[in-house]
């Protein structure tokens, strides 16, 4: 049996039990555990389905709950330094730039060499993480508090950043499927929208592990982004699909 027609199989099994064991999917398609391990695997990276102890089980890809700032923390934390790195090195002396709300943002200050540069932010986290660094002029735009994001919303928040212009803006996602980059609040969103506007450069910034998945409320759309910037776990079957939206870092 080829690759593709296992996947095929093993994604019609999951959508008929919701879960299924390893041992019950070597059954059905007479091959070693080992090779449907690798599948699994395969088809979690591309968010077809979750892993779990012994088996696998089906996704939802609408995310059922936003996860806190304390949750976001604990999860996948190679994946986001990575992609940490990466934005760290996109920025420059001189560079005026603004980071959104999110885990993945609040790593790149460890990964800076710049002796100037102006970030405007309205995550009090990321602030938090600059605050104390001579090299660094920080803007923190007010507005609402979120507690579950650490992140400044609402009518005053959007006003303040129309008024802005930024080189760079950094912004994350708690999802991106087919065109459309979601996120769970929808205030949170309107205000990615206003930042994303007025850039010259926008960047999404989500793990592969949100690719193939969205949320409550669209803000964006992919093909109107510079690019999106992501980790190395992404499958190229997965890039090949978004590469057709914009460019991925």
């Amino acid at each position: 049996m080829l690759k593709e027609e296992r996947f095929l199989k093993i994604q019609e099994l999951i959508n008929q039990h919701e879960i299924v064991k390893v041992s019950e999917i070597t059954s059905v398609l007479n091959v070693t555990e080992m090779t449907v391990r690798r599948d699994l695997q395969s088809l979690e990276e591309q968010g077809l389905l979750i892993r779990v102890h012994g088996g696998a089980k089906k996704i939802d890809i609408l995310s059922p709950q936003e996860l806190s700032h304390l949750e976001k923390q604990e999860i996948h934390i190679d994946e986001k330094k990575e992609i940490a790195k990466r934005i760290a090195s996109m920025i420059v002396n001189g560079d005026t730039i603004f980071l959104g709300s999110g885990t993945t943002l609040e790593f790149v200050y460890d990964y800076l060499d710049v002796t100037f540069v102006k970030i405007i932010t309205n995550s009090i986290n990321v602030f938090n993480r600059f605050v104390d660094d001579e090299r660094f002029e920080l803007l923190l735009v007010g507005g609402t508090y979120r507690i579950r994001t650490g992140a400044f919303v609402g009518r005053f928040a959007n006003e303040t950043l129309k008024k802005m212009r930024v080189k760079k803006a950094f912004i994350g996602a708690n999802g991106v499927f087919e065109n459309n980059i979601t996120t769970s609040n929808e205030e949170e969103g309107v205000i990615q929208q206003v930042v994303l506007d007025n850039a010259n450069e926008k960047y999404i910034v989500a793990d592969h592990y949100k690719l193939n998945h969205e949320d409550f409320f669209c803000f964006y759309d992919l093909n109107d982004v510079t690019a999106l910037i992501t980790d190395s776990g992404i499958s190229k079957e997965v890039q090949k699909k978004y590469e057709t939206f914009t460019k991925i870092i």
